[in-house]
């Protein structure tokens, strides 16, 4: 799509052309563009390279005017990219991995990124980084996060002070005990469906950003509240990183969506990441 501020091509790329994606970059590149690390948008699940109610389409049309290229890719057995059958998840998005890296060094060169990712796409970024010295950058939503110290005691007072979201929560038990068994509906855990990072894992991704002089942003929703992180800076005290404030921005927004899909919350959230991209322009 030429345009004067941006331009966007399709690349269908890896071994037999298995993957597709989006490159978006700026339509005039600024002087320090090889100095301005690549988004790559990992996609969350089933959802394909747009994202979310199209979020990384808009969020990589606004980076592009501010000198960030950026790459929304489906991952293989997503979107437009076939499976790689007789592959775990790790080992497919590893491989899927590789083929990216090999697009965007023969189209950018050897350049620092920011892996960018929603839920799952949360999970294969902080993996993808411990691997990659070119990973100076995590945008992570909903990451996994662990108990800390006060975790229990906060989630019991959340429970008491919220009493018709108890009441709500017995009557549905009650109802699943009294429903003919094959009938009651019985809630999933969401997080049984992730392939998710270990808590060493998670420190070690923070720890190699620190080593990087990289940043990280972290931000927390409802369906994280919900589950398993119910206080500002919880994340911090769980990797324990030294310096985490000085490289580190970790946001908690329960009100908002995991899927963001109310344009005010998008929006919110778009801003905050580019503010945050800001500050990887230097004079």
């Amino acid at each position: 799509m030429p345009d004067t501020v941006l331009t966007e091509e399709a690349l269908q790329f890896g071994e037999g052309g298995r993957l597709l994606g989006i490159l978006t970059q700026a339509g005039v590149p600024p002087r320090n563009a090889r100095e301005l690390p690549v988004f790559v948008f990992l996609n969350a699940g089933l959802l394909h390279r747009v994202g979310p109610s199209r979020l990384h389409v808009c969020l990589a049309r606004e980076l592009a005017p501010m000198g960030f290229s950026s790459l929304r890719v489906d991952l293989a057995g997503t979107g437009d990219s076939p499976p790689r059958p007789g592959l775990t998840n790790q080992q497919s998005v590893a491989a899927d991995y590789q083929e990216i890296m090999g697009v965007l060094e023969a189209r950018l060169g050897r350049v620092p990124l920011v892996l960018a990712g929603l839920c799952s796409g949360a999970d294969n970024s902080i993996r993808l980084s411990l691997k990659d010295p070119r990973v100076v950058g995590l945008v992570l939503l909903d990451p996994i996060c662990f108990p800390d110290d006060g975790f229990r005691a906060r989630a019991i007072i959340v429970k008491w002070r919220n009493l018709s979201r108890y009441i709500v929560g017995f009557k549905r038990r009650l109802k699943a005990r009294t429903t003919p068994f094959g009938e009651s509906w019985k809630r999933v855990d969401p997080l049984s469906l992730r392939d998710l990072p270990t808590k060493e894992q998670l420190r070690a991704a923070f720890e190699s950003i620190r080593e990087r002089e990289g940043r990280v942003l972290s931000v927390f929703t409802q369906y994280a509240f919900h589950d398993y992180y119910n206080q500002a800076g919880q994340l911090s005290r769980v990797v324990g990183v030294e310096g985490y404030q000085q490289f580190c921005t970790e946001l908690f927004w329960p009100e908002a969506g995991h899927t963001y899909a109310l344009e005010l919350h998008r929006r919110r959230l778009m801003d905050e990441i580019k503010n945050w991209a800001g500050g990887f322009i230097r004079p």
